[in-house]
């Protein structure tokens, strides 16, 4: 199955897609978060052929969820409106991806982070939601 995983930002979302059955990722692209957000990544799913969309939840390190949980649950009520029936969606626990991805960014240029970040993100929560099957 095809899986696109977001990682939410009150600016920026990453994007990564994979494939469930091969177990591969790809970090794909970062879009801006304004009112079309939500019809660009209906599209993104329907031209991918996407099964599930894997959204990342910001827990707090104690597990609860805070602030950010809120925002992201918000976010994916409103998501589900313009999602193909057949998508399920999946909320994942994205504590520490970010630092995971400035690592895997380690001697790049401070450009090319900020670039990357937010998809390198998105892949880390796909690989380990990969890695959990």
């Amino acid at each position: 199955m095809r899986v696109l995983a977001l990682d939410y930002g009150s600016k920026r979302i990453g994007l990564a897609l994979g494939d469930s059955n091969l177990k591969i990722a790809v970090p794909l692209k970062s879009l801006r978060n304004h009112e079309r957000v939500f019809s660009e990544i209906a599209s993104i799913l329907e031209e991918k052929g996407v099964d599930i969309l894997l959204v990342g939840l910001p827990l707090t390190p104690s597990g609860a969820e805070g602030q950010r949980a809120k925002e992201v649950k918000d976010f994916v009520e409103k998501l589900k409106s313009c999602l193909p029936e057949h998508v399920e969606v999946v909320l994942w626990d994205e504590r520490y991806t970010t630092q995971e991805a400035l690592r895997l960014m380690e001697g790049l240029s401070p450009r090319k982070k900020k670039e990357l970040k937010d998809s390198l993100s998105a892949y880390v929560i796909l690989t380990e939601y990969f890695e959990s099957l």
